[in-house]
Parts: structure tokens; sequence; C-alpha cells
């Protein structure tokens, strides 16, 4: 991912709720971390949406030993989300560094969330006593230049300032709940007219 200078203002880092009328099924009841808006485009991933993969059986299909290690630490629950449709068979590490330090090349979201994808770093994170949490995303969602602007202002999206909590502290099937609440909003009684959300 390079790097460019982003937006001002810009949408990333931070969140992208989805409106009840988005109307693609991709996307439907998503919360989408942004990771980069720039004027080349946007790039985002969907963070409360699992797949039908296991976290167990994608580190038991690099390594046995690795899945035990999960076991072990009690890292290998989970599901794998569902990134976006872009690349769906490219895996993505999404994690808070701390005792498992950034990768050089990892791209930064807010303070203490980054992005990695390297076998490296996913063995670090399950084999860390301490390490913190992590997500594996495949895909993820792209748009083209002022692509994501006019689906905003369409109403297609809220955005929301990043908190970092809501990806990692709450249950997938809440976060979607929780953006709209700090949104100032009620989930299942709003509506998008004009560009703005209606409660």
């Amino acid at each position: 991912m390079a790097q460019t200078t982003p937006l001002s203002p810009g949408l990333a880092p931070g969140l992208l709720v989805a409106s009840p009328t988005l109307g693609d099924p991709n996307f439907d009841g998503s919360l989408v971390l942004m990771a980069e808006h720039h004027a080349e485009g946007a790039l985002g991933f969907v963070v409360n949406r699992p797949g039908p993969i296991a976290v167990a059986e994608v580190l038991r299909g690099l390594d046995p030993e690795l899945e035990a290690a999960a076991l072990r630490h009690g890292r290998a629950g989970g599901q794998v989300m569902v990134g976006g449709p872009v690349q769906p068979e490219r895996l993505w590490i999404l994690y808070r560094p701390g005792e498992v330090p950034a990768e050089e090349d990892a791209t930064r979201v807010g303070v203490d969330l980054a992005l990695g994808g390297s076998r490296e770093l996913l063995e670090a994170l399950v084999r860390a006593p301490d390490g913190g949490p992590f997500l594996l995303m495949l895909g993820y969602a792209g748009w083209a230049p002022m692509q994501v602007e006019h689906e905003v202002n369409e109403g297609a999206w809220i955005p929301l300032p990043l908190h970092e909590d809501l990806v990692f502290d709450f249950p997938h099937e809440e976060q979607w709940d929780q953006a709209v609440r700090r949104l100032g909003l009620q989930p299942g009684s709003f509506f998008m007219a004009g560009g703005g959300a209606l409660a």
C-alpha cells in the first residue's frame, strides 16, 4: 500500500457505517474501517462480517504447530472476516501493535491499529503469549477517485471518527449497532434523506 498524502478532510483513519438504504449485499449492515483515502481513491475493510473459514483452519493450513500454539494461548477462536469483495484471496491482518511491533511495511491506522499481511507477522502474533487481539480478513473494499465521496453524499455511508474500541471490544453482531448509537441515532429507526441521517 503506497503512502499518499490524504485528502483534507479525509475519511481515513475513520469508520464508515452502512446506511440501511445502501442496497449492496456486500456491505449490508457493515462497519468499514477506512485505512487510506487520497486522490487516487480509498481503501477500507469490513470488520464485522465473519466468513465461512475459521482462524484455526487457516493456521492449521500454514503449520499444525502454529494452530497448536494459538490454542495454547487462546488465540485460535473465531472466523476469518470478509474484508471486502476485492481480491478475496488476499489475507490481511489487522492488529494492535504492542508485544508484537508494527512491521516496517505495515500501514498504521489511527494510533493503536496496524495492517500487515506477512506470515512472519501472523506467526509472531499467534506465538506472543501477551500479544494483543488481531483480525484475519480476506479481501478489501476499494473505491475509485471520488467514488466514496459520492456514495457518502448520496447517503449510502455515514462517516464516523475512528473509535478503535469498536473494532476489537464488541462482538461482531453488535458493532454496527454500537456505531449507529455513537452517531447519535437508534438502530432500526433511522433512514437517509438528502445525504443526511434522520432519526
